[in-house]
């Protein structure tokens, strides 16, 4: 599992996508140890696209 909160940004707003309720809880487990305000942001961003995407 990557070490980067941008990567991990990333790899959560595809499990988003593809509605993968495990794999999500793991890649937010391992984003709360290695990521700041500004990856949090970024992460809300991304998450609000793909909910515009799906909706």
């Amino acid at each position: 599992m990557s070490e980067d909160p941008e990567e991990l940004v990333d790899a959560i707003a595809v499990a988003v996508r593809a509605g993968d309720d495990r794999r999500i809880g793991l890649l937010l487990d391992r984003f709360k140890e290695v990521a700041g305000l500004s990856h949090l942001i970024r992460l809300r961003e991304r998450l609000c696209a793909v909910s515009v995407l799906r909706g």
